[in-house]
């Protein structure tokens, strides 16, 4: 993988590329953004260009050091992460003695810690001494989805570096270039935070039948008979015990509903499931855009009980009640 290729975080790229090139890089960085904007990789593409062999800014992907870096395996790269939701002190201070031998493979060394604002107070006292006195050639990468967590003598010792979350369409594009069908790359790219989540979903096997699912109970619901009920039982729950994949059921129906609602609103241009044209023209023309408003709230509440340890079968039976109701 090369810097131009992360066109979700160009910004942020070039001037990773750019401090290189220019042999000015920082001692420490601080990657901002939400969970799924790319910060990791990114991270790790950053280390692998400060120890690739081709030595241009870049990272090859190839040689020696670049292999070794994506293994895990490179002596002189070193990844911190929380311990049971906690970053304690004697992860800093093992990091400090590592880092007080020379390096292995180069005059650099590169430590990446991911959950940076779940250090603890002793860790954090600990790291300041390290940032405020780098050891010579080391970089410190620090990743965070909750920028506000960190104290702000901690920001004030890195170069902040913003990420933002990747748009579905561009994430879409990216999976139907890779050989996605539209309809599953689109869904896949609403539902998820980046290019690699969404990548995972599509490459489920039950991804294609769950969305194929939310088709038929969506059609079972309008008909408002026991059908929906027997699908949910039958088709979801006898053949589905993994509260994730119930969580991405959820997530597909929620789209499908709002697919019908941008229909009956007159903007088919935003349908995530346009592959579906025919049986969402069909079922939106059998319901209101209030009950199909009124549907994605139960939707979600239905999520949000499941989060707390509701119990999957009554929520879920409550639900389909719910939504024939309208």
């Amino acid at each position: 993988m090369m810097w131009s290729e992360f066109a979700a975080q160009r910004q942020a790229a070039e001037l990773l590329h750019r401090s290189l090139r220019n042999d000015r890089l920082s001692h420490a960085y601080l990657f901002s953004g939400v969970r799924g904007a790319g910060k990791r990789k990114m991270a790790k593409h950053l280390a692998q260009a400060v120890f690739c062999l081709r030595r241009d800014g870049d990272s090859c992907g190839e040689c020696k050091n670049c292999r070794l870096i994506e293994e895990g395996n490179h002596l002189d790269v070193h990844w911190i992460e929380p311990e049971k939701n906690i970053i304690r002190i004697k992860q800093i201070e093992d990091l400090q003695k590592k880092f007080s031998y020379r390096a292995a493979e180069s005059s650099h060394k590169v430590y990446i810690m991911e959950e940076a604002e779940k250090m603890n107070q002793e860790a954090t006292n600990r790291l300041l001494k390290f940032l405020e006195e780098p050891p010579q050639g080391v970089v410190a990468i620090l990743l965070t989805s909750n920028i506000h967590d960190l104290l702000p003598t901690v920001l004030s010792r890195c170069q902040i570096v913003s990420f933002h979350a990747p748009s579905p369409e561009a994430i879409a594009e990216r999976l139907e270039q890779e050989g996605i069908k539209q309809g599953l790359a689109r869904a896949a790219a609403r539902i998820a935070n980046d290019m690699d989540e969404a990548r995972t979903l599509c490459q489920l096997e039950s991804f294609a039948h769950l969305r194929s699912l939310v088709i038929q109970l969506s059609e079972d619901i309008m008909e408002r008979g026991t059908y929906a009920l027997v699908t949910i039982h039958d088709k979801l729950l006898k053949q589905e015990k993994d509260p994730d994949k119930i969580d991405l059921f959820l997530d597909l129906l929620l789209l499908w509903f709002r697919d019908l609602l941008l229909f009956l609103l007159g903007q088919e241009s935003q349908i995530t499931n346009n592959d579906q044209m025919e049986p969402i023209q069909k079922q939106a023309l059998r319901i209101s855009q209030r009950r199909l408003v009124d549907g994605m709230g139960t939707i979600l509440v239905t999520k949000n009980r499941l989060t707390h340890y509701a119990n999957l079968q009554l929520s879920l039976e409550d639900m389909v009640l719910r939504l024939q109701e309208g």
